[in-house]
């Protein structure tokens, strides 16, 4: 018997050897590899615990020892680290001797900040990666690529001089080394009067933008002001508080900005990624932000990127990250209209929310609601809510309510929702009612937007004009609500935003606002004597109710 242990504890011995063995060769850090929150690796005989999830994309050097926005220590002691040293001039001093950079002006929260400004803060030197405010360098930097809005270039010796504007001013000297990332964004201010910048703390217009109706145009050496003119995309009127990029496919890859192609996004720019990046640039410089839109009627392959979602990562998921982060875009839209899979939808939220964390630099998640989303259903009876209401409606009526009571969680991982209040017939729909179900159904600090379409509509039949005097002909009038009541009221952009305006919900938030499909969709035809409502003419009608800047371009031929 005593032989028979030995013999069995000297095999446990030997097979934990062989896993401890397996274990130090797998847990080795290396490029290439897409590490999650709370894995750890072992870097130069030091283990490390990764803050967050990302990719070490090769070429980057994004090694523990040298990334500590992304790693920290876990246990040993690391060799001091590879950044320049914070005491005087080292001896013996190579020839010539390098001094520490003069500092740049001091960072400043209420400087609004375009990529290539530096600034200085706590003695380090940092750079802007893309436009930013607010965002404090010594929380918010990392290695491009990591999403973050800063990096860390160099220590500096003086006091930094106070900034005095956010224009940025020349580094005394260059970056010890040029960005990785080799997009021809500019860095000049945008000093056209005419580009008319939006104002970010009132209401909120949302507008989606069709990528395959943007001209091509060369960013190459141009200044923010050539790249203005030369970009449909970005002189998109300051009326707009936030532009949709439409749309990119949700079973998307990224080859990364070097690569300098759309290919595998779903996206349809004529453009490159470089000089869209330009154009984005430029929007920031407008105060205007930019979301990425995933999905629509398009693209409807989202299997693979919810099974990411209930995993918790993924490479798809990571692609997004990535994407956004190099191209400096503000966030994700979700816009699922595919079918009524709540649980697929929910982990396809959970996805893009986990895409926008890891892109960080305070990004944001939207989604587009199904018009008849929040509606009471038979499927959704439990909610108190809806006691004593049942829509007309079917198919994926009551489906984004169905998320919310099946998944709470989810709910609050929305910062806005854009209802798409079309497209459900005028003789038994209401996108007030809509609206107002979408209100209740979010909690305070998610926006919610009411939902506008210049007139064709796809299928309703619905003749959207601008005020309720306009509504003259057969669709301009709503007969009934989706709960059988009987209305005939106005389908005007004025009663619409005014029902908006006089929400008294206690979950209603100071920015709720309205959307738009699509910025550029023509419109023709009159209602009676009044025309139809066109993206000009909505535009106005918003900024005079939501007090926001009526931008002369809305008049113009691309946006009227």
């Amino acid at each position: 018997m005593n032989k028979i242990r030995t013999v069995r504890a000297a095999a446990v011995a030997l097979a934990v050897a062989s896993l401890w063995t397996q274990v130090q060769a797998a847990t080795a850090w290396r490029e290439g590899v897409t590490y999650n929150t709370g894995t750890t690796v072992t870097y130069a005989g030091v283990d490390y615990v990764a803050l967050v999830t990302h990719t070490a994309w090769a070429g980057t050097n994004w090694n523990p020892a040298a990334t500590p926005t992304l790693w920290r220590v876990a246990a040993g002691s690391p060799t001091p680290a590879p950044s320049p040293s914070p005491t005087p001039t080292p001896s013996p001093s190579p020839s010539p001797a390098p001094s520490p950079s003069a500092c740049a002006p001091a960072w400043s929260a209420a400087t609004a900040y375009t990529g290539g400004a530096t600034v200085t803060s706590g003695g380090v030197i940092y750079k802007a990666n893309w436009w930013t405010q607010g965002d404090s360098p010594a929380s918010n930097s990392g290695p491009a690529g990591s999403g973050k809005p800063w990096t860390a270039t160099s220590s500096c010796s003086g006091s930094p001089s106070p900034a005095p504007s956010p224009t940025p001013s020349p580094s005394p000297s260059p970056s010890p080394s040029p960005s990785p990332s080799p997009a021809p964004s500019p860095s000049d201010p945008l000093t056209i009067a005419d580009a008319v910048k939006a104002v970010q703390t009132g209401r909120v217009y949302v507008g989606y933008y069709p990528t395959w109706s943007d001209n091509w145009f060369d960013a190459t050496g141009k200044s923010s002001n050539d790249v203005y003119r030369a970009s449909k995309f970005a002189r998109i009127p300051g009326t707009y508080t936030h532009v949709m990029v439409a749309f990119a496919d949700p079973n998307f890859s990224w080859a990364g900005l070097a690569a300098n192609t759309f290919s595998g996004t779903g996206i349809n720019f004529n453009a490159t990624p470089k000089d869209i990046k330009a154009a984005i640039e430029v929007l920031h410089q407008r105060n205007i932000k930019v979301i990425l839109a995933v999905g629509g009627a398009t693209y409807g392959n989202w299997g693979p990127l919810a099974a990411e979602g209930q995993r918790g990562s993924g490479t798809i998921t990571s692609a997004l990250a990535r994407f956004i982060g190099e191209m400096g875009i503000d966030g994700l839209d979700v816009d699922y209209e595919v079918d009524g899979d709540v649980d697929r939808y929910a982990n396809g939220i959970k996805a893009l929310r986990a895409a926008v964390d890891q892109a960080g630099g305070g990004r944001v998640l939207t989604l587009a609601g199904w018009s008849t989303g929040a509606d009471c259903t038979a499927q959704t009876s439990t909610d108190a809510s809806c006691a004593g209401r049942l829509s007309y409606w079917g198919g994926n009526a009551g489906r984004e309510r169905a998320v919310v009571l099946k998944y709470p969680a989810v709910a609050n991982m929305l910062d806005m929702v854009n209802v798409m209040s079309y497209d459900a017939r005028y003789e038994h729909y209401d996108g007030v009612v809509a609206y107002n179900d979408y209100r209740n159904l979010f909690p305070a600090r998610t926006i919610v937007s009411i939902g506008l379409e210049s007139a064709p509509e796809g299928w309703a039949g619905a003749n959207l004009v601008v005020n309720d005097a306009d509504a003259q002909c057969e669709g301009s009038r709503l007969l009934q609500t989706q709960y059988g009541a009987t209305i005939n009221a106005p389908y005007s952009v004025q009663r619409y935003t005014g029902a908006v305006l006089a929400n008294t919900s206690t979950k209603r938030n100071a920015r709720d606002g309205a959307m738009l499909w699509a910025i550029i969709k023509p419109t023709t035809g009159n209602c009676g004597s009044a025309p139809l409502a066109s993206p000009g003419t909505i535009g106005r009608k918003v900024a005079s109710q939501f007090n926001l800047p009526s931008d002369p371009l809305l008049q113009a031929a691309d946006w009227k």
